[in-house]
């Protein structure tokens, strides 16, 4: 597998060119819902945060900057779980099966399932030997197509990532904040780690997203040139979806 896929360098969030905006829309979106809320609020996030004030006394790290941070872990680590999933898809086509077995136990019609020959071999009263060869012989595939694929490599990576993003996230979310930015910020980095579909419909989770909505709203509303960068990319629906 080419080294890219595998790289381990996150996405840089930098300042910009002042005149970056001059040819692009000047509003956001006319519709935000459920579908696109996520990555206008991304958007919008990378374009206005990083032209806060840097200066800070000694302290807490503030929001405005672990932000750029956990967004970067986070946008690598869903590109590390695509990928991954990808070649989950690719190791069955090439090796067939999963490197496990299923025997059944003497006496009885539950199978067990093997996924190493040390748990075979430590448990009585099976009949192991077909089971066995079975068992190598797919593992002996699994392993040709991960050397091929490099699929072990990439779910290190995508779980490496998840755990920086986690601690990044709880890091984040007890950080002092000085604007409606930085608490759209936290906001965003709640809902994504908590409810990443938008689905969840016990409260407070759509008076959460409602929330983040207007934090949104209001920060475009104050900084169109800063939201432009984005409004190009929005994902437009055809119906309403409720937040």
């Amino acid at each position: 597998m080419a080294d890219s896929e595998t790289s381990r360098t996150l996405p840089a969030i930098t300042r910009r060119n002042k005149d970056a905006d001059d040819t692009a829309p000047k509003n956001l979106p006319y519709r935000i819902d459920r579908r696109n809320l996520l990555p206008i609020a991304g958007r919008l996030l990378s374009a206005r945060i990083t032209e806060l004030d840097g200066r800070r006394e000694s302290g807490p790290t503030p929001v405005r900057e672990l932000w750029p941070r956990w967004y970067a872990h986070h946008h690598h680590y869903v590109q590390s779980a695509c990928l991954r999933k990808r070649l989950a898809s690719a190791m069955l086509r090439a090796a067939g099966d999963l490197p496990i077995s299923e025997l059944n136990t003497v006496g009885d019609d539950d199978a067990v399932t093997f996924r190493s020959l040390a748990a075979l071999h430590g448990i009585a009263q099976l009949n192991v030997g077909s089971g066995q060869a079975e068992l190598k012989e797919r593992q002996k595939r699994w392993k040709e197509a991960d050397q091929r694929l490099g699929y072990s490599a990439v779910a290190a990576l995508e779980q490496e990532l998840a755990e920086q993003t986690g601690v990044l996230g709880r890091v984040m979310l007890m950080a002092p904040v000085s604007s409606e930015i930085e608490i759209a910020a936290k906001l965003n980095c709640l809902i994504v780690t908590y409810d990443p579909d938008l689905k969840l419909q016990d409260a407070p989770w759509p008076e959460l997203r409602t929330m983040l909505k207007d934090l949104i709203r209001i920060s475009g509303t104050q900084n169109p040139k800063a939201t432009a960068r984005m409004a190009d990319d929005a994902v437009e629906t055809e119906h309403d979806v409720s937040l």
